[in-house]
């Protein structure tokens, strides 16, 4: 017994054989704390792509992986299954399947499409590159010109509806992550 309880006092808690083996499996087969979006590449991104991606992917990962095949019970009739947010009383599970179809369908599928249908309809429309020297300086000033004014007014207007576009997504994003606060408590099996 003095043996045992020697080597209890004298070996620390995470170098037992028993968390030794634990530690191996977590990092091994159960990599719990390593998340890794799936809309991001394996190259540098800015924190404002990143924290977005990662709240939603664990959100994501959460309804998919630990809710969706039953474990959790999510009854209307619980009182704590209710949230509030923005005024409106809804159920959690049906706040968390909404925001992860938002981030799939919205932010990941119409969003780029929609961008995309509108660079290319600008990149019909762009003026001719045509550099000059700024005087005195080292500077080049690059002034666009149109082949037609039709195409100037074309292209300012794709321009105005993209920044337009870009500018609601990150108003609708920055909502979407405030939703996702106060579900936090509710997220655990």
């Amino acid at each position: 017994m003095n043996i045992r309880e020697l080597y209890w006092d004298w070996v620390p808690y995470d170098w037992r054989p028993g968390q030794l083996w634990y530690r191996l499996k977590c990092w091994a087969w159960y990599r719990y704390t390593t998340v890794k979006p799936r809309y991001l590449g394996h190259t540098w991104c800015d924190r404002t792509e990143l924290m977005p991606n990662m709240m939603f992917e664990i959100l994501c990962k959460f309804v998919e992986e630990e809710c969706s095949p039953g474990h959790v019970e999510w009854g209307d009739e619980w009182a704590c299954n209710q949230i509030t947010i923005d005024g409106v009383e809804k159920n959690v599970m049906d706040e968390m399947k909404e925001l992860v179809r938002w981030w799939h369908e919205d932010w990941h599928k119409i969003y780029p499409e929609v961008n995309d249908i509108l660079w290319a309809e600008a990149s019909k429309h762009l003026p001719t590159r045509e550099f000059i020297d700024v005087e005195g300086t080292n500077f080049v000033e690059w002034l666009p010109e149109f082949k037609t004014e039709e195409d100037k007014v074309i292209y300012n207007h794709c321009m105005t509806a993209t920044r337009k576009l870009e500018c609601n997504m990150e108003k609708a994003l920055a909502d979407r992550l405030h939703h996702i606060i106060p579900l936090i408590p509710y997220m655990w099996t």
